[in-house]
């Protein structure tokens, strides 16, 4: 996949002021890393935003800051949101060597639907929606595969040692790990009403102890 490109500048804005910052869409953010010290910098929201969507947290981003002629090779580390209309409030960017491998948690995507699932009679749990994997950063994937079509019986499962993934990338999760399974319908719902239960638990007590 082709490397996104973020074009930044360099910021001072701190403190009560990066709020008007953001008011003008841009947002503050930081990169640091083994080899610079850390520095503040802003990117356009609906830019950045854009970049966020393509390469997420497991694709390699060239962060130009300024006018500098040459770009950081960075990976997204933490995004924050606005919890009320989600609006990107501060990024960090991880400057990363290039010959040194990273770690990272691609998601799973899953496809296809075993024949059982499709006729009613069983449910396709997954156990697992991303792994943690370790690779140079010019290896880097934004997801595994994983096609479920082939699950037959009730109780089959796929783990983590059955995923395939490009050379050059280590799988760090155990390997006897589920990643999903067919399960039958009636453990579902059971399942549904333990938590339900469980959660009205904690809500029955207040209510008894206010009695």
């Amino acid at each position: 996949m082709e490397r996104q490109e973020l074009r930044t500048r360099s910021r001072t804005v701190i403190g009560k002021q990066v709020r008007q910052m953001r008011a003008k869409e841009w947002v503050p953010a930081v990169v640091y890393g083994p080899d610079q010290a850390a520095r503040s910098i802003e990117a356009s929201e609906r830019v950045l935003g854009q970049v966020l969507r393509s390469a997420g947290s497991t694709s390699l981003v060239d962060l130009f800051v300024d006018e500098e002629p040459a770009a950081t090779a960075v990976l997204v580390r933490e995004v924050q949101r606005n919890p009320l209309n989600g609006r990107l409030v501060h990024v960090d960017f991880y400057q990363v060597r290039l010959t040194e491998k990273v770690k990272t948690t691609p998601p799973i995507h899953f496809h296809g639907e075993p024949a059982l699932v499709k006729a009613g009679q069983a449910v396709l749990l997954h156990s697992m929606t991303q792994v943690a994997v370790e690779c140079l950063p010019t290896d880097l994937i934004q997801g595994i595969d994983v096609d479920v079509s082939g699950l037959v019986n009730v109780g089959d499962a796929i783990f983590v040692r059955d995923l395939q993934v490009p050379a050059g990338i280590t799988v760090l999760d155990d390997p006897s790990e589920v990643v999903a399974s067919l399960v039958p319908v009636r453990m579902t719902i059971k399942e549904e009403v333990e938590e339900e239960a469980a959660a009205e638990a904690p809500e029955a007590e207040a209510a008894e102890e206010k009695e």
